[in-house]
Formats: structure tokens, C-alpha cells, sequence
């Protein structure tokens, strides 16, 4: 008993080691979404330097489906089509890609981030971005989607009129 234990034990750490990446275990796709939301939160709720700028604690973001749907889009069409801009090939606004994706509240600022492979990363980057950290930060915003393909990050914020 004590040696089929062992095998399964090795063999749960053999699948867990291929399936690690870098040091980090793939997150499902499905929960990035709540992380990247979650992890601003944490700054919102207690405030940050962006920059120069300290900006206090402001309300949480709520998850919006809409913007999640526009900032993935965004995301999987910049991946596909190997891009890294706000304004698509054609000249696409992120205002209207929330539009396009049935957004009826006030779109606020979208964010990106290529080239990371953790949810901690990217967080890292746009805070240390004075832009990228105020929109993060801006108690105008009130939800947010995320989207994200291969290395491209996308989160959309808005606020529900």
C-alpha cells in the first residue's frame, strides 16, 4: 500500500511539474478574468503612488460581461493579427468595441499589456505606468472586463449610467 502511495504521489508531482510553466501553473481562463479584477481591487481598496500622484482607496470594481466580451475580442484580434495598439488596423476605438459588444454604461479607459505570463506581472506593469495606474485607480470607473489571448491583456473599465 505504502508503495503504490509513492508511485501516485510521483506521479501527481510528475503532471503537476509538466503542467507548470515557468514556475506558475496556467490559471483556466474562465477565473483570469476575477483574478485581474481582484488584484486591482486590491489597490483600489487601499490606495496607490501613481507616479508622483498618491491616489486614495476608492469603491470596488464589478465584473461587467460586456466589457469582458470587448476586451476579449480585442485581445484574441490583436493576438491573431499581430498587433499592439488601442485603435485596431482599421482605426477601431476601444469605446466602440465596448459599444459593439452591447456596453450601454460610460466606457472610462482600456489598459493592455503584452508579453506577460502572470496576472501579477501585468498588474506590476500598469501600476508602474502613471497612466495605465490612474485608470486602474479612477473611482469614475465602477466595472471592468478582462481579456486575455496567448500574451495580450486587455481590461476595458466603464461605469453603468
Amino acid at each position: 500500500m505504502k508503495k503504490c502511495l509513492t508511485v501516485s504521489a510521483a506521479m501527481l508531482l510528475f503532471i503537476l511539474l509538466v503542467q507548470c510553466k515557468k514556475d506558475e501553473m496556467a490559471l483556466p481562463d474562465q477565473d483570469i478574468d476575477l483574478v485581474v479584477i481582484a488584484k486591482i481591487n486590491e489597490l483600489r481598496q487601499h490606495g496607490c503612488n501613481c507616479g508622483t500622484s498618491y491616489m486614495p482607496p476608492v469603491p470596488n470594481l464589478s465584473q461587467n460581461k460586456q466589457l469582458q466580451g470587448a476586451a476579449q475580442a480585442h485581445a484574441q484580434d490583436m493576438a491573431q493579427r499581430n498587433y499592439f495598439d488601442h485603435l485596431s488596423p482599421e482605426g477601431g476605438t476601444p469605446e466602440e468595441r465596448a459599444l459593439n459588444a452591447g456596453y450601454t454604461g460610460d466606457f472610462k479607459a482600456e489598459n493592455l499589456a503584452r508579453g506577460y505570463s502572470q496576472v501579477d506581472q501585468v498588474i506590476a506593469a500598469w501600476k508602474s505606468s502613471v497612466s495605465h495606474c490612474k485608470a486602474m485607480m479612477d473611482a469614475k470607473s465602477k466595472e471592468a472586463g478582462v481579456g486575455t489571448t496567448r500574451n495580450y491583456w486587455v481590461v476595458t473599465f466603464g461605469s453603468s449610467l
